[in-house]
């Protein structure tokens, strides 16, 4: 008996340890020297920005770059926005201090101006290609423009890291899903199909015609029309071609991208 209750009270504290390790995870990688987010246009809830300062902390962790929220309401655009958010990332992150370059980068949203721009740099601009990063942005720009703030950047933490991590960014399936993207397409099929039928129906002409519409005097007459093949005449003709080698080269995601991605919602 006395045995079952030490194996019972070694199992219980196993159990508490594990979830303390689960419930607790969220924030070893929380860096207190750094401000993830800086919200000063106010769009955040307390609880929204604390759970995207962890979230930040947590992608840069694993990009190990630096992963910023910034917003304002200062009126900036365009390269005014791009100087005025690099200089932040230069002198206040970086992940690695040893590096040459700053492995950083920030999405910028200014509700002035109603510009939102995404500021790459280190091995965030040489990691994945510039369409990646306008489709990044473009994905987040779209929750922007319903004020969901929260999702919106929660979408850039998550795509940026991925992006990255692995040298390109590419949604997952549940992500298309989530979209909206297979709806969306499965409603236009229905739509298009139903049109379709619709238009067939109402070109469709009914029958105007019988059997007798062509008879005179209600006798008709048929005439025998053949064609009788008598030969064939072929005629061949050298043609020269040239069996010389030829190229053939694709493109890849090489190259990176320009260091900003920038738009307005």
């Amino acid at each position: 008996m006395v045995k079952k209750i030490k194996v019972s009270l070694i199992l219980l504290a196993l159990l508490v340890s594990i979830f303390s390790c689960i419930f607790t995870a969220e924030n070893v990688y929380a860096d207190t020297t750094k401000d993830y987010v800086i919200d000063d246009a106010n769009l955040l809830s307390d609880s929204e920005e604390t759970k995207l300062e962890k979230l930040c902390a947590k992608a840069s962790k694993e990009a190990q770059c630096d992963i910023v929220i910034i917003t304002m309401s200062k009126g900036y655009d365009g390269s005014n926005m791009d100087s005025y958010i690099r200089d932040i990332l230069e002198s206040d992150y970086g992940y690695n201090e040893e590096s040459t370059t700053v492995d950083a980068c920030a999405y910028a949203v200014d509700m002035s101006s109603r510009a939102d721009r995404i500021i790459t740099s280190g091995i965030a601009k040489t990691s994945f290609s510039q369409s990646d990063l306008d489709e990044i942005r473009e994905i987040s720009e779209e929750y922007l423009s319903d004020s969901d703030y929260y999702t919106a950047f929660s979408k850039y933490v998550n795509n940026i890291k991925r992006a990255i991590i692995n040298g390109e960014y590419s949604p997952t399936l549940l992500e298309k899903i989530l979209d909206g993207i297979l709806i969306k397409l499965f409603v236009s099929v229905v739509i298009t199909a139903i049109a379709i039928f619709v238009m067939v129906g109402n070109n469709k002409a009914k029958a105007t015609t019988n059997e007798m519409t062509y008879a005179k005097n209600h006798n008709f007459k048929v005439n025998d029309r053949r064609d009788l093949f008598i030969n064939t005449t072929v005629v061949t003709r050298r043609i020269e071609t040239n069996h010389g080698g030829g190229g053939h080269s694709s493109g890849g995601h090489g190259g990176g991208n320009s260091g900003s991605s920038g738009g307005h919602f």
